[in-house]
């Protein structure tokens, strides 16, 4: 009773939700510009002549969006967990997520058609792969924040293979772009397996099928890098953007199959750390529970 009430009130998950889609999603975007403006980076020839608030110029545009509207989703949809209401934190955190989507993009589309961006920085396009990571994150946020323990596992495979592509993108002159960074994805990985267990070791099971699709979305980066490299007018890709789909799925569908590219000393010290922070929790739990019991006796 008293933790219920003190959780904040679903109206303030509204902005909260907004605030992390863009600012903290987009925070390698907003930090780029920044140290462009400070003089710790120099200033891309592909830049607009002023800020855009989404990367529609950047050189590894495609990649970058997908990774910061999906983290942004992500925690946007976190954020249905704050209030006591399940139902209204999930209507709370969906509404504000798509309400920043849709100011944000707007805001960036209009800047667009005002002729601050090149004529082959294709805005259109570009705002549909923004929605539709941004709208995946979201759901995983949300699948996270209020679903059974067993699914939060596969629901974190994808953003835990994107998360060291948005880490790194912090720092001065990199890009937002997954480089399968062994030790990050481990700690990443490590984290997200602990933290699918609730209170019975059976649900340590519940992980193996993650792992499964982890190891098939370790090329996630990889397609993500092969659309962008297709996309230049004329080509098949730009002619037929479903065609995306088949480079996606050729991409992911030879991951596996083949283990090359993957970090198997990485996957060592993630089940290690994973197991660690779940028997962690489990023994804490169990601890409670016979401290409430004497305090009963």
């Amino acid at each position: 009773m008293a933790e219920s009430a003190s959780r904040i009130s679903a109206w303030w998950v509204l902005p909260i939700s907004a605030v992390a889609w863009w600012v903290c999603g987009f925070l390698p975007w907003l930090l780029q510009a920044l140290y462009e403006v400070t003089g710790l980076t120099e200033a891309s020839t592909a830049r607009p002549a002023g800020f855009l608030p989404l990367p529609f110029t950047a050189d590894d545009a495609v990649v970058g969006l997908v990774v910061m509207a999906l983290i942004g989703g992500l925690l946007g949809g976190l954020m249905a967990a704050i209030p006591a209401s399940a139902r209204a934190g999930a209507a709370a955190a969906t509404t504000g997520t798509l309400l920043a989507m849709s100011a944000v993009g707007g805001g960036t589309w209009w800047l667009a058609v005002r002729g601050s961006v090149p004529g082959d920085a294709a805005p259109l396009g570009m705002l549909v792969v923004t929605g539709a990571a941004g709208v995946v994150g979201l759901a995983v946020g949300l699948l996270v924040a209020l679903g059974p323990a067993a699914l939060r596992g596969l629901a974190l495979a994808l953003p835990v293979v994107l998360v060291d592509g948005w880490l790194w993108g912090l720092l001065p002159g990199n890009p937002v772009s997954p480089t399968g960074t062994w030790w990050i994805f481990a700690v990443a990985l490590g984290i997200a397996f602990g933290l699918a267990v609730d209170s019975r070791p059976i649900e340590l099971l519940g992980w193996l099928p993650a792992a499964g699709i982890v190891w098939v979305l370790q090329a996630a980066g990889p397609a993500l890098l092969a659309v962008q490299e297709n996309i230049w007018p004329g080509s098949a890709l730009s002619e037929d953007p479903l065609s995306a789909v088949a480079i996606v799925g050729h991409e992911l569908g030879s991951a596996a199959v083949v283990s090359d590219g993957h970090q198997l000393g990485a996957w060592v010290v993630a089940l290690l750390l994973g197991a660690t922070i779940a028997a962690l929790r489990l023994s804490r739990e169990a601890a409670d529970e016979g401290e409430l019991s004497e305090a009963w006796a």
